[in-house]
């Protein structure tokens, strides 16, 4: 069983980032049509209620992000997947956000630790196991780069939207990597 102080750190940290993340005004821009979940996980998650994230998301209203429920473990499948296969290669990288894409953060970020992920090099028996495209994507980056990306860009398929991820080690490092993006986005969504 996972030391009970370090579940508490993981669920303290990750409001702290995630109060970061809503207190910024132009956050909104951030968030995908699937909305955007952030994940922590322990330092030695076996399974996705060892990683913490917000039930139900962070999601808009009003040009203002929000979210209704506090961090909690086992809140994410998709997050926690994500974070759960990237620290099979990488123990130290325990964090993920999800968040819209756009090309214009993809062009200035091509020359960073990133990856491009094409749904349709997905062989069939994955692409028809909802669970297992998020592993498939990560893995998929792993063997094209040798090394965990700190970006991963998901270009969707027929009725998956693009989106982006970030990776790191805690998720108010990702925070303030997603919040410097907003400096690439120049319009207001209507």
């Amino acid at each position: 069983m996972q030391d009970e102080s370090e579940r508490e750190y993981v669920l303290k940290r990750l409001k702290e980032a995630v109060d970061i993340f809503v207190s910024n005004e132009r956050a909104h821009l951030l968030i995908p049509e699937i909305r955007t979940n952030i994940g922590y996980a322990v330092s030695n998650a076996a399974n996705v209620n060892d990683v913490a994230a917000i039930p139900g998301r962070l999601t808009v209203a009003f040009k203002r992000v929000i979210y209704c429920m506090l961090p909690a473990f086992g809140a994410s499948d998709h997050v926690a997947r994500v974070i759960l296969t990237v620290m099979k290669y990488d123990k130290n990288l325990r964090s993920a956000i999800n968040l819209k894409y756009y090309t214009e953060v993809i062009e200035k970020l091509q020359s960073q630790d990133l990856c491009i992920f094409d749904r349709s090099s997905e062989p069939k028996e994955v692409k028809y196991r909802e669970h297992s495209t998020m592993n498939f994507m990560v893995e998929s980056c792993f063997r094209k780069l040798s090394k965990v990306p700190t970006y991963i860009v998901d270009l969707g398929d027929f009725g998956k939207e693009p989106s982006f991820f970030i990776l790191d080690q805690d998720p108010v490092i990702i925070v303030n990597k997603s919040l410097e993006l907003l400096k690439y986005i120049s319009e207001e969504i209507p």
